[in-house]
């Protein structure tokens, strides 16, 4: 996978003006009698509005404030441009994967679902299974600039295709990366105190932790989660990932790595001094904030952003620390925020049904994220209603920063903040950024490293049904064995002398196995060729 760099803003606009194709509110359809014409809508002889069903999860936080995505005033924008009536379907929040499981058990599908990815075997397989349609023939003539755009980015080419070359899905497509948003947050007021700089390596942070120690505060929790114990920003130090990785072509399984057992000897060493929460694989997030905003943890690693807004509000000035280094200057291989073009969020793969009523209609309306009009249309919200001109800049009014919902609520409700669409940096149009110029600059102080890439991180690759089945019964019990392990060696109940005989342990789950499907399925995915070339 080709390893791109974080871009600023201004030429991100320029790369993104470039590969956009205007698309007016001129689209051609076909009416029932087989003739295209060129309107606004798809629209009948009669002047009924075209109507389809899309089945979507409503983002959580959305949910408080509105019901469906139907009075979200960016879509509602979209539908009037276009002609084309949307009936949104939403699983209960929580529920998304019982009930995205559901629909296939019914007499019919809707028009277009999302999530397509948690179809059994993935999006590709429920193409080969007939429940999604094959759209790859009608690309190019109902939904131009979705295919302009897989075709002119290889990588992103690589990505929407199964190994065939074929197209079942619209997906969430951001060309230029953002900057990293999850960083070491610190409180100044805490650093002053110690008297500690802005820790770069794990002796700046060791160093920190004895004097925070020495103050009666647990310096660390690590990230709560369904998996704890590992910690990318510490686990990259050595060239690793957890579970399957790239390495100079090579698939790797990084809890069994020699750099792994060096992770763990870490983790381990922190826990037996003190530096790590004795509570960290049983704690939820929130408490976490709550743990830090008190003063009882001294650091941990979360969003900047969202802990800039939430600290500033309480008055406590924070600051982020960059990725951390065994020794200053070393080059690092694993950033997370670095991989696009494909967003695999769970709303921004969207696929048309079997049993749409109207695939050309569903494809038109799919492609208007990818035109220039649509694209501002999703990222920015409506022109008055959410932002206005300033000079030639774009700015947010007051109903995106000043609301009954939040910032981030609110990109949810006036925009399309994940979906099918061309999605720009965050940093040009997301308003929890834009409203505060503190934490625009918490996320850029440390954006422009350049020892930082994603050469180790795998491209977005699925293997046939088979291939899948096998493998996720093989993941089954190497994850469940293997996060086990990593708990009972980071706080001792399993010596690390045993580490040889845990991944011989891991090798007769079948890992080998799982790693050769992995190889196949990498090797597949960069031997595709662009259409054309």
């Amino acid at each position: 996978m080709k390893i791109k760099k974080w871009i600023a803003a201004g030429l991100a606009t320029i790369m993104m003006t470039g590969m956009l194709t205007g698309c007016g509110k001129n689209i051609d359809v076909t009416k029932e009698d087989g003739t295209v014409q060129s309107d606004t809508a798809t629209q009948a002889e009669d002047g009924e509005i075209t109507t389809l069903t899309w089945w979507v999860p409503l983002e959580g936080s959305a949910s408080k404030f509105i019901q469906s995505y139907n009075e979200n005033t960016a879509y509602q924008e979209a539908m009037k441009r276009l002609g084309i009536q949307i009936e949104f379907i939403h699983p209960a929040v929580g529920q998304e994967k019982e009930e995205f499981n559901l629909l296939f058990l019914g007499d019919k599908l809707p028009d277009i679902i999302s999530y397509a990815q948690f179809y059994t075997g993935g999006e590709f397989q429920g193409m080969r299974d007939g429940v999604f349609l094959d759209i790859t023939d009608q690309l190019p003539e109902y939904a131009p600039d979705y295919y302009k755009t897989l075709t002119e980015d290889e990588e992103f080419y690589r990505e929407a295709t199964d190994e065939n070359g074929r197209v079942t899905a619209f997906y969430g497509y951001k060309p230029v990366g953002d900057p990293p948003f999850r960083r070491w947050i610190l409180n100044e007021n805490l650093l002053a105190e110690l008297e500690c700089e802005i820790p770069e390596t794990v002796n700046d942070l060791e160093a920190m932790f004895d004097k925070m120690l020495a103050k009666g505060i647990t310096p660390y929790m690590p990230e709560p989660g369904d998996r704890p114990g590992y910690e990318q920003q510490l686990m990259g130090m050595w060239d690793i990932l957890r579970d399957f990785y790239v390495d100079n072509g090579k698939i790797k399984f990084g809890q069994m790595e020699p750099g792994f057992k060096s992770y763990l000897e870490l983790m381990n060493k922190w826990y037996e001094k003190g530096y790590i929460s004795k509570d960290f694989t049983s704690i939820e997030a929130t408490e976490v904030n709550t743990l830090f905003d008190t003063g009882k943890i001294g650091t941990f690693l979360g969003p900047i952003v969202a802990n800039y807004n939430r600290c500033e509000a309480l008055g406590i000035p924070v600051t982020a620390a960059p990725y951390t280094r065994l020794e200053p200057g070393q080059k690092l291989h694993w950033n997370d925020c670095d991989i696009w073009p494909k967003m695999n969020y769970n709303a921004s793969v969207a696929v048309i049904s079997k049993d749409c009523s109207n695939v050309q209609a569903a494809l038109t309306f799919l492609n208007y994220g990818y035109t220039q009009e649509g694209a501002e249309l999703y990222n920015w919200g409506v022109e008055g209603l959410n932002w206005d001109w300033q000079g030639d800049k774009r700015v947010y009014n007051d109903t995106m920063l000043e609301n009954e919902f939040g910032t981030e609520e609110a990109s949810y409700i006036y925009k399309v903040h994940f979906g099918p669409l061309l999605t720009w940096p965050d940093i040009e149009c997301h308003a929890n950024l834009l409203k505060s110029e503190g934490a625009l600059n918490s996320r850029l102080q440390w954006a422009d490293d350049p020892d930082v890439d994603s050469a180790l991180q795998l491209p977005p690759f699925q293997l046939n049904d088979e291939e899948q089945q096998r493998l996720g019964e093989i993941e089954n019990e190497v994850f469940t064995y293997c996060d086990e392990m990593v708990l009972k060696f980071i706080t001792g109940a399993e010596p690390l002398e045993n580490f040889d005989q845990y991944v011989e342990t891991i090798k007769s789950l079948g890992i080998e196995e799982a790693i050769a499907l992995e190889q196949k399925g990498y090797d597949t995915y960069m031997s595709k060729k662009v259409i054309g070339e």
